[in-house]
């Protein structure tokens, strides 16, 4: 009988253990292959593949898909990328090169689409109303949600054109 309380209290302990140690996983335990597998989904075709980058480091890239809102048309577009080790993903990188400065709402209005549904896929949660004014202003923002650092950074290109990059990363 006692060994039999040992054991279930055993079994209980090595439960919770690997329970703590999936809550604790990047990305909520997603592999690199299922986050690469995301750029099909969100229309930007590119290598699903998981490489050595050379340096030890691991990535997947998307191709850039051009999008149709802004003047001139298809002037802006967006590319996926996911970052890590060979056998952990640590970053995904989002990033809208935004090549139109007339009317921009609605070129921000499909990239703050595309974040919503990166957030949904990775972390099960949504954009945020204060993600989606950052966005939309945009200005550079930063948040943590679920042991993930989410971070908008606004990067200065030429004049009133711009690039957006929305990260999600992993701090252990």
């Amino acid at each position: 009988m006692n060994k039999m309380i040992i054991s279930l209290a055993a079994a209980s302990l090595l439960m919770a253990d690997i329970l703590v140690q999936a809550e604790e996983a990047p990305f909520l335990g997603k592999t690199p292959l299922v986050l690469c597998e995301y750029m099909d989904d969100m229309g930007m075709p590119g290598s699903s593949k998981y490489r050595e980058q050379g340096d030890g480091s691991w990535a997947c890239n998307s191709t850039r898909k051009k999008l149709p809102q802004g003047e001139p048309a298809a002037a802006s577009d967006l590319q996926y990328r996911v970052l890590g080790s060979v056998s952990e993903p640590r970053k995904q990188i989002l990033e809208l090169r935004m090549r139109s400065y007339r009317a921009p709402q609605g070129v921000l209005n499909v990239f703050s689409r595309y974040v919503d549904i990166l957030l949904k896929k990775t972390l099960n949660s949504q954009l945020s109303e204060e993600m989606y004014k950052a966005i939309m202003a945009p200005h550079d923002g930063k948040w943590q949600l679920d042991g993930h650092v989410v971070q908008l950074s606004k990067l200065r290109s030429k004049g009133a054109v711009y690039d957006l990059r929305f990260t999600l990363e992993y701090l252990p």
